[in-house]
């Protein structure tokens, strides 16, 4: 397919038949993208085009339909890091424009701080931290948060020298899948776990609108 049939598909899914009204709306989605020359890049095909141009394209198929809400699940995760930026910054302006909420789903906190206003961690399928940026990556409560911000990588090297907590470990005391079937769901990894554990932490706030999944900070159960 080339790239206006690509971004013009969901326009014809919703109803909208009319070759030229489509063409004019992709045209208008792919200029908000900055593809240029629309007339040129619309009759490629993704084969033509660089990976952050293919992006891009990704983008405007979903901008097409002018969405309130936009998942987006790892979208520069395969770009080089200049690309990258750039399309954080693409999808960052066009939420200012339309008001667009992201739902953004990433492996990569420092994206997701560069990127988020609020955050969730989830740990197998459950959400163990949540809150704003800030807090949750400032000061991580959930063990399995603070395990994810000391495995980011630290390009200052007087800071890559500096000790870090280990805060994984590995059970012989249970084992992984009577973890994922009980109990908390980092149990078997958490250096903190006690015998409550086994049970299901409820998600409660313990600062202003910062949540955590932990008996640490559940001091009623405990």
């Amino acid at each position: 397919m080339k790239v206006i049939s690509i971004v013009g598909e969901p326009l014809e899914v919703h109803g909208i038949k009319d070759r030229r009204e489509r063409e004019e709306m992709v045209f208008k989605a792919l200029e908000e993208v900055r593809l240029e020359p629309v007339e040129e890049i619309a009759y490629r095909y993704p084969h033509m085009l660089s990976g952050g141009q293919r992006q891009r394209v990704a983008i405007a198929r979903a901008l097409v339909l002018k969405p309130m809400l936009i998942v987006a699940d790892e979208p520069v995760s395969m770009l080089d890091l200049s690309v990258r930026a750039e399309i954080l910054e693409l999808m960052q302006n066009l939420k200012v424009k339309h008001n667009i909420t992201y739902i953004y789903i990433t492996h990569d906190l420092s994206t997701a701080r560069y990127f988020g206003d609020s955050i969730a961690i989830l740990y197998k399928g459950k959400i163990v931290e949540m809150g704003s940026i800030d807090d949750v990556l400032n000061e991580p409560l959930h063990p399995y948060t603070q395990a994810l911000i000391d495995a980011i990588p630290e390009p200052d090297p007087a800071s890559r020298l500096r000790d870090k907590v280990i805060r994984i470990r590995a059970s012989a005391s249970i084992s992984m899948d009577e973890a994922d079937d009980h109990g908390c769901r980092f149990y078997a990894r958490c250096p903190y776990a006690m015998d409550v554990c086994r049970e299901e932490p409820k998600l409660l706030e313990v600062k202003d609108g910062h949540l955590v999944s932990c008996f640490l900070y559940n001091k009623s159960s405990v």
